[in-house]
């Protein structure tokens, strides 16, 4: 039987990593804020809600590299094509270089523009546009930072993503404080601050290159505009996501700013504040996906597809739910971080982040099916979903709540757009596979033809024990019962399982632990064949032939590498992956 158990650990040891990676780009933001209320006061604070809306448009740049870019990667990955994922991360590279010097082109000829544009209007404009000036200096490095980080993780360095935060946070911290306290730059200062923390950051990640395990490099690339386009198309429905949330904040601080008054704008800016936080729970747990739904969805494994998908939506949901508890009750001591002063400021803030936090767990439903779309090139259903959910839902109810209920209209309009656009997906759904879904299978919408057929193939989940080994010959005799498959290649295929798992297990697990690893058998027409997967050491069978050809120790791999017409190894994502072809004829 199979079970989820390698796809399972695999998501979690990204989950932590994948969280970290969604403040990367609104951190330093975050942290400005708190500083800011601390040392420049509430009117100052009024203009970081006032431009909040640039982070996102460079989280936006940001989201194509490490959700178009990585998801392009690891779909390469899953194909065992190493010079594509070369590729994908060359042109990368080249779009983060070209983006970013434009945006800061741009947003240093036309500061005051833009935060006009944004609805700084008198005091203020004119701290709007000092910090506007100061970030659109470290547009490069946001956006480089973003990129590495998703590369450098599905590179074999899953852990220096959370050094590379820890960098920034510490330097911007540090800087802040000098630029205010001592320099005396104000809000210019803060934002430079900032920059220059994100600089460190993209020299913390540039060490992954001085590994001897890195793989990732700089090519000259071909079809550029080709697979440039593949990849902004790829990442395009999280980066319109971000896109819509700065039309939306825009067009919400016109609309409070108008109706409510100033107030209810910073307590907007608060409730941003909270989602770029805490929303990290929500994007990290779906962003964890991307890299491991794109590498199967290359492999075309519709099984592990399924466990993905599952178990984002499980954790996610725990998570959140545990999340937005403490925030519900935790939101005053929250609001005060940023030191506001005015009490109905104060209390409008409180509500807008409570029910931020009743919202949580829908947003996540609507996060984990877009990244999963996103990476199973359904691009229209994950550029429905960031439309919907980030702009039009939440632009039509607060337009049409916001006059009986105020700012309270305003954030259940946020609340609403969540529900609506899990009731959309789902009607969207039912149209699509003409029932009401029954199953998370109903959800995927893989296109008929993908993968193989359940009836052509066998799961199975081993443990590390020789014994439950040797008993898979009868359950593979009874999956090549009825087919066309000899009993001379049933036996050839269980040799190949034992001798092959036996060495898993002596050199990929560690002696005492508990584990588990994959097989699944493919029956096509003209062969079969064999995939095992396991979440070990790095153990590649063909290189112990060449390294030892003489070794009576490796004399059974040897013998399958005779039996098989092709076997092939590859290390992707931390998995080990051998597969195996015998023919039938």
């Amino acid at each position: 039987m199979k079970n989820d158990y390698i796809v399972k650990k695999l998501y979690i040891s990204f989950v932590v990593v994948s969280i970290l990676s969604a403040l990367t780009a609104t951190a330093g933001m975050l942290i400005d804020n708190i500083i800011v209320g601390a040392f420049l006061g509430d009117e100052a604070l009024g203009a970081m809600g006032i431009i909040g809306p640039i982070s996102l448009i460079f989280s936006a740049f940001g989201n194509i590299c490490s959700g178009g870019g990585t998801a392009k990667a690891s779909q390469a990955l899953g194909k065992g094509d190493t010079q594509k994922m070369h590729q994908i991360f060359s042109i990368t590279m080249i779009f983060v270089l070209v983006s970013g010097a434009l945006l800061t082109i741009v947003g240093l000829t036309y500061s005051t523009q833009i935060a006009q544009l944004l609805g700084a209007q008198e005091s203020l404009l004119e701290p709007s546009v000092d910090y506007l000036r100061g970030y659109f200096l470290g547009a490069i490095p946001t956006i480089m930072t973003t990129a590495l980080i998703g590369f450098v993780k599905i590179d074999g360095s899953p852990r220096l993503p959370l050094l590379c935060i820890i960098v920034m946070t510490v330097v911007n911290i540090i800087l802040d404080v000098l630029m205010v306290t001592v320099f005396d730059l104000g809000m210019f200062g803060m934002a430079l601050a900032t920059s220059l923390s994100y600089c460190m950051a993209v020299l913390t990640a540039l060490t992954h290159f001085t590994k001897k395990t890195a793989t990732l490099r700089i090519i000259k690339p071909k079809q550029i505009i080709k697979e440039l386009g593949s990849m902004i198309t790829t990442g395009a429905p999280t980066a319109i996501s971000r896109i819509c949330d700065t039309i939306k904040v825009m067009v919400l601080n016109n609309m409070l700013v108008t109706i409510v008054g100033i107030g209810s704008v910073t307590a907007l800016n608060i409730r941003t504040q909270a989602n770029n936080f805490f929303g990290a729970f929500i994007m990290g747990l779906a962003q964890a996906s991307v890299p491991l739904v794109g590498m199967f969805y290359g492999e075309e494994d519709q099984s592990a597809l399924k466990d993905t998908l599952k178990n984002t939506l499980k954790l996610g949901l725990f998570m959140n739910c545990f999340v937005a508890i403490l925030l519900v009750l935790g939101a005053p001591l929250f609001v005060n971080m940023m030191n506001i002063t005015d009490l109905t400021t104060k209390q409008m803030s409180i509500s807008a982040v409570r029910l931020f936090a009743v919202g949580m767990p829908f947003t996540l439903i609507n996060l984990a099916l877009m990244s999963f779309y996103q990476s199973t090139k359904n691009t229209g259903m994950a550029t429905m979903i960031c439309v919907l959910q980030s702009l039009v839902y939440t632009t039509l109810l607060a337009s049409i709540l916001i006059r009986p209920f105020l700012d309270m209209g305003v954030w259940m309009a946020f609340f609403g757009a969540e529900c609506f656009t899990i009731l959309t997906t789902l009607i969207s759904t039912i149209v699509y596979k003409r029932k009401f879904p029954r199953n998370l299978e109903d959800f995927m919408r893989m296109k008929e033809g993908f993968g193989t057929k359940q009836e052509d193939k066998l799961e199975i989940s081993i443990g590390n024990n020789m014994n439950e080994l040797m008993t898979i010959s009868q359950g593979i005799h009874k999956f090549g019962k009825g087919r066309n498959i000899s009993e001379k290649l049933l036996n050839e295929l269980s040799l190949c399982i034992e001798e092959m798992g036996s060495n898993i297990i002596k050199y990929a697990f560690h002696p005492g632990e508990k584990k588990w690893f994959d097989i699944m058998i493919l029956d096509k027409e003209d062969s079969l064949i064999v995939r095992l997967r396991d979440n070990g050491a790095a153990f590649d069978p063909t290189k112990f032939l060449i390294e030892n050809p003489n070794s009576e120790e490796f004399y059974g791999i040897r013998i399958i590498q005779g039996l098989a017409s092709d076997m092939q190894y590859r290390r992707s994502l931390d998995l080990n992956n051998l597969i195996i072809k015998l023919n039938k004829f």
